[in-house]
């Protein structure tokens, strides 16, 4: 819907921009016209880039960023993997309307490095947040009790709210949290545009059509624990990080900077956050420092 107002924003733009070089060409001295032509002609797709960039257009600063899915794997993360997790057990949690395939190039990379990884059953995480948290709480016992040994969650946005709570919930099953683009001080820190499709959202499912939040989630009672503990206490022995991008512009960069977190920021566009090299490098930077091993290592050195 987004991308679509942004087309027709550029061809409104383009259409006005042709108009204006006729009326150069037709003033033009003779000999001239190829000057004017030179001038003013207009690239579409730079204008429609630009377009896209004045309105603040977030699906289309997305859509640009999909080009970067393939990068990973041609990076060194991917051809010389730098770690060896040695099936350590890790939950992925993907944000709103994700699927196994946004979560591909993320999921993939996790196995590469020998981490048990698993996805929650998010349902394209459209739902309610306690129903979420519920079946991912489930998933994650499952995969904690298979592998012997607390997991590290990951959840990219509204995932990432989700893990937040679950390890706050659950600290026996978590040995750390690592979230990407999370707005974990404010329920719904996004994007007006985003704000206003949620809001359709949480009008279908309160009244009842199936699978989806309702307004109860956000404000009413439905959620009020989930909203507590999303910005409450967290336990200050499992380490915690938030990785986040002031470039993002489905959320508000701000409130991904959790008082209870470490903060790294990134040059990265939202959905990025998961498969562009720059936050899968500080992903598996961090990674590494919560691994069990790292800290066997640094026992027996002090």
């Amino acid at each position: 819907m987004l991308v679509g107002a942004t087309f027709v924003a550029a061809e409104l733009i383009g259409a006005a921009a042709r108009v204006s070089v006729q009326r150069q060409r037709a003033a033009a001295q003779p000999g001239e016209e190829h000057m004017v032509d030179k001038l003013t002609t207009v690239d579409p797709q730079v204008l429609l880039h630009r377009v896209a960039d004045l309105l603040h257009l977030p699906l289309w600063h997305e859509a640009k960023a999909l080009a970067q899915r393939a990068e990973i794997k041609t990076h060194p993360l991917w051809t010389a993997a730098p770690l060896d997790a040695r099936e350590q057990p890790l939950l992925l949690i993907g944000g709103l309307c994700s699927t196994a395939q946004l979560l591909a190039p993320l999921h993939d990379l996790m196995v590469k490095l020998n981490f048990r990884c698993r996805l929650a059953p998010t349902r394209l995480g459209l739902g309610c947040g306690e129903d979420i948290v519920q079946r991912s709480e489930d998933a994650l016992e499952r995969l904690v009790e298979a592998a012997g040994q607390p997991a590290i969650i990951i959840g990219h946005s509204r995932g990432g709210q989700i893990g937040r709570v679950l390890a706050a919930r659950r600290p026996d099953l978590t040995r750390g949290l690592i979230t990407l683009g999370s707005p974990l001080t404010r329920l719904l820190g996004v994007n007006p545009w985003l704000f206003a499709q949620l809001s359709v959202i949480a009008m279908a499912g309160s009244l009842r059509v199936p699978g989806l939040l309702s307004a109860s989630c956000g404000w009413g009672s439905c959620c009020a624990r989930l909203r507590t503990d999303l910005t409450g206490t967290f336990p200050v022995h499992v380490p915690f990080t938030s990785i986040y991008s002031r470039s993002d512009r489905i959320v508000d960069w701000r409130t991904c900077l959790d008082p209870a977190a470490r903060h790294r920021e990134v040059d990265s566009a939202h959905g990025a956050l998961t498969w562009s090299p720059r936050s899968l490098v500080a992903l598996v930077d961090e990674l590494t420092d919560m691994l069990p091993q790292r800290n066997e290592q640094a026992l027996i050195a002090s």
